[in-house]
């Protein structure tokens, strides 16, 4: 079952398959040489060029390709040097963005003596030039990365959904099925199963803004999962579940209660694994007594 959440922010650590797999290198190689053509072909970099354009009998076009293609092949050999290397190492995330350093530096470098030979081997202003390569290729590769890292990602969470289904799928179903061993299925608010357990391993659900807090027993201690959906869809979904609304703010699973109680005007619960002590209000406390009756009877 799952044990965590699939759809939380990635550090560079995370993204090591990224920088070390053919496909998503492939994919992100292939972008920066389109978007690389576009810009020496319809957007001639007048910035850079002007640093050579006096200095060599070379068309402006053909001077900018001349550097394109420099940083291209650095790029790519960068690229395939580091995945080369990702299969033999595990990645840090230190390494990743030194390697990226190194590349970029590298790449200023080589396109800076390709723009040196194109100019005759003239005099440049090297400083301002090395500065003007380095954001043009940040900016050339800004929107590849922003394409690939998301269309990445995106595979990464759908292969782990359907990993999830899977288990459900694998899971043998028998009828009738006690209650503490069916399984609990939670979706986001896009419909995509995120997370599933057995119902007697969620403690309660707790509101939070447009999240829910899934607080559940994973080998012997309190974890929560967080899930991008609503307590009031949730309440809806796990209807014929042990799964109870008490509060505007929790869904509270009725098997794992230990102890109901009254603290002066105010009903609480206490629940088996958890220290949380959980509120009932008076919307919900004649149900809530009601369903749990026939348990302390």
């Amino acid at each position: 079952m799952a044990k965590g959440n699939i759809y939380h922010q990635w550090n560079l650590a995370e993204l090591e398959p990224f920088f070390t797999k053919r496909t998503p290198t492939t994919h992100f190689l292939l972008l920066t040489l389109f978007f690389t053509i576009l810009v020496v072909v319809f957007f001639q970099p007048d910035r850079l060029l002007a640093h050579t354009s006096h200095l060599s009998p070379l068309d402006d076009r053909l001077q900018a390709a001349l550097m394109a293609t420099a940083g291209i092949v650095t790029l790519g050999v960068s690229r395939l040097l580091l995945m080369r290397y990702g299969s033999r190492h595990a990645l840090q995330h230190m390494t990743i963005l030194i390697w990226l350093l190194a590349e970029l530096i590298v790449m200023v470098a080589t396109m800076s003596l390709t723009a040196w030979a194109a100019a005759g081997g003239g005099k440049l202003m090297l400083p301002q030039l090395a500065t003007d390569l380095m954001l043009t290729i940040l900016l050339v590769e800004a929107i590849p990365y922003v394409i690939t890292i998301l269309v990445f990602r995106l595979n990464a969470e759908h292969a782990e959904v359907q990993r999830l289904q899977a288990i459900i799928d694998a899971t043998p179903q028998h009828s009738p099925t006690p209650a503490a061993e069916r399984t609990l299925n939670f979706y986001d608010k896009g419909g995509r199963l995120a997370f599933s357990t057995q119902a007697a391993n969620v403690l309660y659900i707790e509101a939070a803004d447009n999240y829910v807090n899934i607080h559940y027993m994973n080998e012997e201690r309190e974890d929560t999962f967080i899930l991008h959906n609503t307590l009031k869809e949730l309440e809806q979904r796990l209807a014929d579940s042990p799964m109870m609304r008490c509060h505007r703010g929790y869904l509270v699973n009725l098997d794992n209660v230990k102890l109901l109680r009254r603290e002066g005007s105010q009903l609480l619960i206490e629940l088996d694994g958890s220290p949380k002590t959980i509120p009932v209000t008076k919307t919900y406390a004649a149900a809530v007594t009601e369903r749990l009756a026939p348990q302390n009877t």
